[in-house]
């Protein structure tokens, strides 16, 4: 049998996993689409182009978490009042006929 290697005096020191924010994928795919390459975006981050292409190729996924983050709370009045601008945009473009008269739109609350 051939002899162990021999295992060196200072153990390596592994490597950190690196975790970026959201803002900072968005930034990374922005860059991507507006032209910079794999490997530059990679070294621009300090990340493995592996790692990059993974990020971009998930975009999708990414900007819909961006958008349920920036959630707004809506609440019943708000509602309201958009249903009937809604209401009175379409009833502005639908054609009235003259022997009936127009229905009157009432917000439920719920």
């Amino acid at each position: 049998m051939a002899p162990k290697r021999p295992t060196p005096s200072t153990p390596s020191a592994a490597k950190k996993r690196k975790v970026l924010s959201l803002a900072q994928k968005m930034e990374m795919i922005e860059s991507v689409e507006g032209g910079l390459g794999w490997t530059e975006a990679a070294k621009k981050f300090g990340l493995h182009e592996a790692s990059v292409r993974t990020i971009y190729k998930t975009r999708d996924k990414i900007r819909q978490k961006q958008v349920d983050q920036k959630k707004i709370n809506m609440d019943g009045v708000a509602i309201r009042e958009k249903a009937r601008n809604l209401y009175e945009h379409l009833a502005q473009q639908e054609p009235t006929s003259s022997t009936s008269a127009p229905a009157t739109f009432i917000a439920s609350r719920g």
